[in-house]
């Protein structure tokens, strides 16, 4: 218990600084080299996705128009899943960011 407590910990304290000067907190200051290997403990999962649609979710509430398109939890983290394969140094945030431009475009097509 009080292993899973400081990983949770860590996930949430961390902070890393973004080149435009924006700062990501929580687990989305993670690599995706550590999105990948969240299924390796049940409560790293969870915070990890979490994050990621909690993220995606505040942008959709700010955004001009929906992006989410009803909010499929699945292809969000499936998304997240392959785009992690593919750049594993890459900051989670800054792939949910991607995530978030994608569903943006996607929805100015609608």
């Amino acid at each position: 218990m009080k292993r899973t407590l400081a990983i949770i910990s860590v996930l949430l304290l961390s902070t890393v600084g973004l080149n435009a000067g924006a700062t990501i907190v929580g687990a989305g200051s993670q690599s995706c080299t550590a999105w990948i290997n969240r299924k390796k403990n049940a409560v790293v999962k969870g915070a990890f996705e979490s994050w990621v649609v909690g993220f995606i979710s505040g942008l959709n509430v700010s955004a001009d128009r929906e992006i989410v398109g009803g909010g499929d939890f699945s292809a969000i983290v499936a998304w997240m899943d392959r785009r992690c394969l593919s750049v594993p140094t890459s900051q989670i945030g800054v792939v949910a960011l991607d995530l978030a431009m994608e569903l943006a475009a996607n929805a100015a097509k609608r």
